[in-house]
């Protein structure tokens, strides 16, 4: 098993979800844990709380990922609990789906794109001035990103960019022993728009054309994100590691 014993990780938006999932994977691995949320006040402490069960170290740190003050106070507060970073995972956005091009508003694009762009590129920025040497930056993308589908081209597209500052970054600062990936999962159980149920029908529309005939689950991601933040991964670098049961998305 994977050790991350005297390491310090940061998960933005990880008050519910995948982002909660790897927080509280990372803690029972012996990681300090520094849980951000958004604007729920009662999940982050419930997040914190249960990783401290592991007796591991954990703080929770408000920051909205879209104002870029937001989160240099986040890393500011991180890094004054805990000192050097040695795992961030990029992970707060948002989800759209169902959304034809004709039909999404400037509202919407606004929205996706200053979450899941904007506030994935500062907080990458911010990342790479203060993670430790032969540290570990994730990025969570999406598998929308690899298979375009209906009525996913806001979403996916605000998940693009991102990507690509992945491979930047990985050349940059590879020099320093620092891996930088993304992840890229499917949909998700209890994360994002399937936070609050799955019906049937879709259930079935996973079972026509997924080999494994079911949706990803949220220790699925949490599963890669182990991986890319321990030992093992030390030399992949720029990478995006698709989590979708063998499917394309």
């Amino acid at each position: 098993m994977t050790s991350l014993k005297n390491k310090v990780a940061l998960v933005t938006g990880s008050a519910r979800g995948i982002g909660k999932a790897i927080a509280i994977r990372y803690g029972s691995l012996g990681a300090s844990v520094v849980v951000n949320y958004s604007t729920d006040g009662k999940r982050p402490q419930e997040t914190v709380e249960e990783i401290k069960r592991a007796d591991t170290i954990s703080i929770a740190v408000q920051a909205d990922i879209l104002k870029v003050a937001d989160i240099d106070r986040l890393f500011a507060a991180a890094l004054d609990k805990f000192g050097p970073l040695d795992i961030v995972v990029a992970n707060a956005g948002v989800e759209l789906v169902g959304q034809s091009v004709p039909v999404f508003t400037e509202v919407d694009f606004d929205r996706l794109f200053g979450i899941n762009n904007k506030g994935a590129f500062f907080t990458l920025q911010k990342t790479a001035k203060h993670v430790a040497d032969n540290g570990r930056i994730i990025y969570t993308g999406s598998s929308s990103t690899a298979f375009p589908l209906l009525g996913l081209a806001l979403y996916g597209g605000s998940k693009l960019a991102p990507q690509f500052l992945v491979e930047v970054l990985a050349k940059e600062i590879g020099h320093r022993g620092v891996t930088v990936n993304s992840i890229l999962p499917t949909a998700t159980e209890s994360a994002g728009v399937y936070g609050d149920g799955v019906s049937t029908d879709f259930r079935n529309f996973i079972k026509s054309f997924r080999p494994m005939q079911r949706m990803g689950t949220s220790s699925d991601v949490a599963n890669a994100a182990e991986y890319l933040a321990g030992d093992m991964a030390a030399f992949m670098s720029g990478q995006h590691l698709l989590v979708t049961g063998g499917a394309p998305a």
